[in-house]
């Protein structure tokens, strides 16, 4: 190899001599030293390319150390002979490698970079965005925000009172129009009011809790109009939660906010499952309870009162977390994910679509998505706008629906998870990645993140997915004291489901393996047999 090196360096001496002055030989050596130029600066660029993956690789401690140190040794070795071979009779064989190693390791620190770029978007500082509606009566002459210069506007900042603030300077900077507001501390009041048109004549309420107020009064819509809107965009810093480990059994609430486009830590949640996840015995239980459960909720002051599940998310991801907890007495939430409607569809098409099964055949309305669609019992191959739907319809199913939506809910995360941990991620993970950055909010440290790859890729193997609905006992009325709204539509749920599911969790949790829909047969068929027994003594 000396021989080699020292010839390379002699060929050196002809790089930039003039070719009419060199012999054929020397002119010979020319071509050589240019080779071996052009090949140590291909071995170099793979180099730098090399350093630059290991970095992020190392960054992310997203692969099992029997495999960072084989990945390692591998690239050092191929890089040394591609080095060596420039001072060699193998030149064009390093030159291939160097050349097809560097077009690996590019692509390998685009995914990488796009990775920890990503980790960063969902588990860090978010952008979201709140949408303000300005409402006048149905008859009234406005058609649009700068009509309403000598208004006086009605509001109630009972919630995210900074942000109704940072909504009316909106209002005024973006419509050339300074209207007079008054405060109220009652959405029934407010309206009242404006019914009257007499002290106000528009109202400024929040997306969300104008949703809310439709949900009582279905003639809402018929008495006003909206003549615009303001989106109010801000940072958050969701903070990071305590890290736990990914090897042992942790619990994460799934929280699906009913909006497109926009994602906010605040506002309603309508898809609320709980995930307990034990990676010991490779387990998942699915636990979701219906939004219009009507329970104990909580706000940032500290107070609580009985409420649609839902609405505890318009205080926060925090307080449906602290009302969930409440709700399954001894279960601590480890993390959270927030998705909207938006995110389901893009994660969907990512994916390339997803495979659910549907317990019977039904026509989603356009309450669910823009147009109807036909699901056929069993299984269905959905993309993003008909998983919506899908998880989203409820009309359908009459009495039923809340519950069988919560099923269904179910269905397609099993089909997403299916679909995420098969070789079909590998095709389309830019795709995905660009889906979850946008539209995804967590407060899973990136950390925990790359341990459960770590853990997956060590460890290997199928999960089982299980799931459980809890049950309402009956549906009935209920008030909303943060909200003014009387006589809702709620769901009072069955004690008897809700200590099924906190037994279920713990079983999870503990590391039993059994099948739910066996075990809660089981203890169905239990209890009415002692009831029927109890009745018999009786």
């Amino acid at each position: 190899m000396a021989g080699f090196f020292t010839r390379s360096k002699n060929d050196m001496k002809y790089l930039f001599a003039k070719k009419d002055s060199l012999s054929k030989k020397e002119r010979k050596r020319k071509r050589r030293g240019w080779s071996t130029v052009i090949g140590i600066v291909l071995v170099l660029i793979q180099l730098v390319l090399t350093i630059l993956v290991l970095k992020n690789v190392i960054t992310l401690d997203i692969l099992p150390t029997k495999y960072l140190i084989g990945l390692t040794l591998f690239v050092i070795f191929v890089w040394l002979y591609d080095f060596t071979s420039q001072f060699s009779n193998f030149k064009i064989l390093g030159k291939l490698l160097a050349i097809l190693l560097s077009a690996v390791m590019l692509y390998s620190y685009i995914f990488s970079a796009k990775v920890v770029s990503t980790l960063s978007t969902i588990s860090g500082i978010s952008t979201t965005t709140d949408i303000y509606s300005v409402v006048v009566l149905e008859s009234d002459k406005a058609s649009s925000i700068s009509d309403i210069g000598d208004y006086k506007v009605g509001y109630n900042d009972t919630i995210d009172s900074q942000l109704y603030k940072e909504a009316m300077d909106l209002i005024e900077s973006n419509n050339k129009v300074s209207p007079e507001y008054k405060d109220y501390d009652s959405w029934e009041n407010m309206f009242d009011a404006l019914y009257a048109n007499k002290d106000i004549q528009a109202v400024l309420i929040s997306n969300s809790s104008l949703t809310s107020l439709k949900e009582t009064d279905e003639t809402l819509d018929g008495k006003i109009k909206v003549i615009g809107t303001v989106s109010v965009v801000s940072k958050i810093t969701v903070e990071k939660a305590k890290k736990v480990s990914a090897s042992k059994p942790f619990v994460i609430f799934l929280s699906g906010f009913d909006e497109f486009d926009t994602l906010s830590y605040t506002g309603h949640s309508d898809v609320n499952i709980l995930a307990v996840v034990n990676p010991e015995t490779r387990q998942v239980l699915l636990v979701t309870t219906p939004r219009d459960s009507y329970v104990e909720i909580f706000d940032d002051n500290g107070g609580s009162d009985l409420d649609k599940l839902t609405h505890a998310g318009n205080f926060g991801v925090d307080n449906t977390i602290k009302t969930l907890e409440n709700l399954y007495d001894g279960l601590d939430i480890d993390y959270f994910v927030r998705v909207n409607f938006t995110g389901c569809m893009g994660v969907v098409d990512a994916l390339g679509g997803i495979t659910v099964e549907s317990e019977t055949a039904f026509r989603s309305g356009t309450n669910a998505y823009f147009e109807p669609f036909d699901f056929d019992e069993g299984e269905n191959y959905l993309d993003g706008a008909h998983t919506l739907a899908f998880v989203r319809e409820r009309m359908a199913f009459k009495a039923e629906g809340d519950f069988r939506r919560g099923r269904n809910q179910i269905a397609a995360i099993k089909g997403i998870i299916n679909k995420a941990t098969s070789p079909a991620i590998l095709t389309n993970y830019s795709a995905v990645l660009d889906a979850v950055s946008d539209m995804m909010l967590t407060d899973m440290p990136s950390s925990f993140i790359t341990q459960l790859v770590k853990e997956q890729l060590s460890n290997g193997g199928e999960w089982n997915i299980q799931s459980y609905a809890v049950q309402a006992e009956r549906t009935g009325y209920g008030n909303s004291r943060y909200f003014d709204l009387y006589g809702m539509s709620v769901d009072y749920l069955s004690s008897d489901s809700i200590n099924m599911a906190n037994q279920l969790m713990t079983k999870i949790q503990n590391g039993d393996v059994f099948d739910v829909d066996e075990y809660v047969e089981n203890a169905n068929n239990e209890a009415t047999s002692q009831s029927t027994t109890s009745s018999t003594n009786k």
